[in-house]
């Protein structure tokens, strides 16, 4: 069994804008923090590609995230954010607006017991005060995931490559419930050139996909953003290809973890990215058709669609959040597109069947 973690323990790389531990599973009594049933929360929200990412894994092996089950407790945020960022417990108008227009949004009540607490006793509003908890003056970017210590009342990790790899080794081999023949990542030890070849790809997969859509958006219009819009097209046709080649995921017959990464960015490119980063020249579903195959298979694997893929969570992020917004022409949150629930994902069609429906949205 890999342990990430045994020569010092978790506490992992201290820098000033990052948490690098990890939960370490040895029981030899030296780990900082070690693999207790129901001492972490991992601070997630539902549009984040990179959130999604550890809770996927999570989520993929059957891992219990309910407040009284004994694993690992995952609380999700308010899906679009205001000013100050993050938030379950809106403090400001805005915040407030929000709300009143996601009223159905899938997101957990910190004030239960169970969750940290601010030093005056009240709940825990936003994510930046876990920070500054953990780390007064923390410089860097204060957003999820974040894996918390209960005991400790300080953070583990908010690297979302690092907790999806802690995940997968340190807690499915005592924690998981489904899954189980299906390795996510190669062994660090025992196949160091697989481990190294996967990791590799996972770095591609993020800069040339997961990432380089916000480069887009940030570059607006002109030759730069067509030449990315373009390289980044050309990049989901080598990854549609490689997958074609290598028997129906990236590395091979059986799914990985960079599978998951490249999932998760897919599913936003038909939901959001296609309306607000410029990217509406293609879709998955009208022109990427073994990307298409691939995206529907890995949906509907048990654990996937309905845990931790939700499509209208997912476009809150990006309809309704100012950052993304022109506020000016308002911030509808619209329906999951019917074609998308159809061709996509239509086990998300029969879930949303029998739960009555998405509501409408409100003006």
């Amino acid at each position: 069994m890999d342990c990430l973690c045994c020569i010092d323990g978790g506490v992992g790389p201290q820098t000033d804008n990052e948490f690098l531990g990890s939960i370490c599973n040895l029981n030899n009594g030296k780990a900082k923090f070690p693999a207790e049933p129901g001492r972490y929360i991992m601070y997630v929200v539902a549009g984040c590609p990179f959130a999604a990412r550890p809770w996927s894994v999570l989520s993929f092996y059957g891992i219990p995230t309910d407040c009284n089950s004994g694993g690992l407790r995952v609380v999700k945020m308010f899906p679009a954010a205001h000013e100050d960022g993050w938030f379950s417990i809106a403090q400001s108008e805005g915040e407030r607006g929000l709300v009143e227009q996601f009223p159905d949004a899938k997101c957990d009540d910190v004030n239960d017991a169970c969750f940290p607490r601010c030093s005056e006793g009240r709940a825990i509003h936003h994510i930046w005060q876990l920070y500054e908890i953990a780390k007064p003056g923390f410089s860097g970017a204060k957003s999820v995931p974040l894996l918390w210590d209960t005991k400790k009342g300080t953070a583990v990790s908010n690297s979302s490559l690092g907790l999806a790899e802690m995940i997968a080794t340190q807690l499915v081999p005592t924690m998981g419930t489904r899954n189980l023949d299906v390795k996510l990542f190669p062994s660090r030890i025992h196949e160091k050139e697989l481990y190294q070849e996967h990791d590799e790809l996972v770095k591609f997969v993020h800069s040339n996909i997961t990432t380089t859509v916000y480069k887009i958006n940030s570059t607006g219009n002109g030759r730069d953003h067509d030449r990315l819009v373009e390289a980044y097209y050309n990049t989901l046709e080598e990854m549609q290809t490689r997958i074609q080649k290598n028997g129906g995921y990236l590395m091979g017959s059986s799914m990985r973890f960079v599978d998951i990464v490249l999932v998760i960015s897919l599913i936003r490119l038909d939901l959001a990215y296609q309306w607000r980063f410029g990217l509406g020249r293609r879709s998955i579903r009208e022109n990427y058709p073994v990307l298409l195959k691939y995206l529907t298979t890995i949906l509907n694997m048990e654990g996937m669609l309905g845990e931790c893929v939700l499509p209208r969570d997912i476009m809150a992020l990006y309809f309704m959040t100012p950052k993304w917004v022109n506020m000016s022409a308002g911030k509808t949150l619209p329906l999951v597109p019917e074609a998308w629930e159809q061709t996509c994902a239509p086990g998300y069609c029969e879930r949303k069947k029998g739960s009555g429906g998405d509501s409408t949205t409100k003006e």
